[in-house]
């Protein structure tokens, strides 16, 4: 019984995977599947950063991580399931993105500002906006990888 349980949640994982694929760019896929580099980020939208403060297309950088092979892993299906189950979602007008990640492949860098509050994802290449998707779903996972490396949320949940 546990046996047919996995399957079928790692069927419905695939299927969650590759619905989200198919909505990006072919280049976004492709770099989002065999990056060279992936940092994520945790970001605080809802204050105005000062000369001092890293940030991220305008939003205040909290920290930021740069992932090994099964934190990208888990990262990339973080982002990914919120693309698949944000299809149809008409999202609110709000975006205050608190994570982000970066990705690098074949010397090309795309950056993903999600916002779970307003459930958009905005992918950014050469500081333009290429696409906008609906993303819906939990931070925790994204939490749990900032967490661990302790680095700090933002508090404007």
């Amino acid at each position: 019984m546990k046996f047919v349980i996995s399957i079928f949640l790692l069927v419905a994982v695939l299927s969650l995977v590759q619905a989200a694929t198919e909505k990006l760019p072919k280049d976004v896929a492709t770099a989002l599947h065999a990056p060279t580099n992936i940092v994520l980020y945790s970001l605080e939208p809802w204050e105005q950063p000062t000369a001092q403060d890293k940030t991220l297309h305008g939003v205040k950088i909290l920290g930021q991580i740069s992932l090994h092979r099964k934190q990208t892993k888990d990262a990339i299906t973080a982002f990914e399931t919120a693309i698949a189950q944000g299809e149809g979602f008409a999202g609110a007008h709000c975006f205050d993105p608190r994570h982000a990640l970066r990705v690098t492949a074949d010397g090309q860098t795309y950056d993903f500002m999600l916002c779970y509050a307003c459930g958009w994802l905005s992918i950014i290449h050469n500081e333009k906006e290429i696409v906008r998707l609906g993303a819906v779903g939990s931070p925790d996972q994204l939490n749990e990888l900032l967490n661990a490396a302790k680095i700090p949320l933002s508090k404007s949940r």
